[in-house]
């Protein structure tokens, strides 16, 4: 009987968790405050981090899939999932960012391609719109805190070996944006694939009543932009993504029905990517960048891509740069189906961009 009440008091001990070598729980973790590179707007920290015993709808076979909590100054706490898919003696990681509001994970030819090209890929999904601070005082720029601070945390202190890269389609390709600009993304991102977009440049033009002119995406001459390539897109939302960008700025106005107000503008462009102010970083001579546009006029991510684009204008400021119209997109953004200048289906030129032993998905020296 002794031995039986011994061995009892035993197993209690080790069910509570008392013994050693058991892990802490996700609310005992310490939060991971994620490095700020220096002159970058400040990033967050992680906590609570948690495998889960299967991924959320939406994550395909193969992913394994963590949760966490994204903490960052100016907005409230938000949870992300984010799903993996690891490769054996992968080439690099790229981390995969949807569009809207990011609260599904990446669906594309990227999720099977790039893994099969011998790349992990991870794939996040947010609890909620990450471009809402969840806060009465509303900036998106504030709000890219989150995306840009799971960016940095994943390749610089989880997948730290190999190239490291990230494709972001829509406002996916405008969190990058605001990463690099921002967020000092450049310190680590070896390649980014920016799908329609970054939208997010100027939010000021695309809300502004009365709306500005089109934009010439591609102008002749312009750096990264092959010759012949020039078409015009609208800068002004239209109505589907005025009404997401309300929302996340507190503005009704915006594209709405009476000329914009000063204080209005002045608010839409203080969140912008491009925001007028000289703290903002250009120059990005070891992150290698190909955007990928949809030549159709339904929307304005190619024109306001194409303002973030135009803030290179020359081979010094960025390792490479590769703007591509694309013709036959799957309604106003979708470029996966589209077809690039030269007749080449975008899956096939995107896999072969990403695998480009120079300017592609591959780790360039940093001091």
């Amino acid at each position: 009987m002794h031995i039986r009440l011994s061995l009892l008091f035993c197993l209690i001990i080790f069910l509570a968790g008392c013994g050693g070598g058991s892990s802490p729980s996700p609310s005992t973790q310490p939060p991971i405050q994620v490095t700020t590179p220096p002159g970058a707007q400040t990033l967050g920290s992680i906590s609570q981090i948690q495998s889960l015993p299967s991924c959320p709808s939406g994550y395909g076979a193969g992913y394994q899939c963590k949760q966490a909590v994204v903490s960052c100054p100016g907005t409230a706490d938000i949870q992300v999932t984010y799903g993996v898919q690891q490769v054996s003696g992968a080439k690099g990681t790229v981390v995969l960012l949807s569009g809207t509001g990011g609260t599904s994970p990446f669906q594309g030819p990227a999720v099977s391609m790039y893994p099969t090209a011998g790349y992990s890929v991870v794939n996040l999904s947010w609890a909620s719109t990450w471009e809402d601070t969840g806060t009465a005082q509303k900036s998106v720029g504030n709000a890219a805190c989150r995306p840009a601070t799971m960016l940095s945390y994943l390749l610089n202190n989880v997948f730290n070996s190999g190239a490291k890269c990230s494709l972001g389609f829509s406002g996916g390709s405008g969190a990058i944006g605001y990463a690099l600009a921002w967020y000092g993304a450049d310190t680590y991102l070896d390649k980014v694939q920016l799908e329609s977009g970054p939208v997010f440049s100027d939010i000021a033009q695309g809300c502004m009543v009365p709306a500005p002119p089109p934009l010439t995406v591609c102008a002749p001459g312009q750096f990264g932009c092959q010759p012949g390539d020039t078409f015009s897109a609208p800068l002004a939302y239209d109505s589907t993504d005025a009404a997401i960008v309300r929302p996340v700025t507190s503005d009704n106005s915006c594209a709405g029905s009476t000329p914009t107000s000063s204080t209005s503008n002045s608010n839409w462009k203080a969140m912008s990517i491009l925001d007028g102010t000289p703290n903002r970083n250009f120059s990005h001579p070891k992150t290698s960048i190909s955007g990928w546009l949809c030549d159709n006029g339904l929307n304005n991510s190619a024109s306001e891509g194409n303002l973030w684009f135009q803030q290179f204008t020359n081979s010094s400021q960025v390792a490479s740069l590769l703007i591509v119209p694309v013709s036959n997109c799957k309604g106003a953004e979708g470029v996966d189906p589209g077809l690039t200048p030269a007749g080449v289906d975008v899956p096939t030129a995107m896999l072969t961009d990403l695998t480009d032993p120079v300017n592609g998905c591959v780790a360039h020296p940093r001091p």
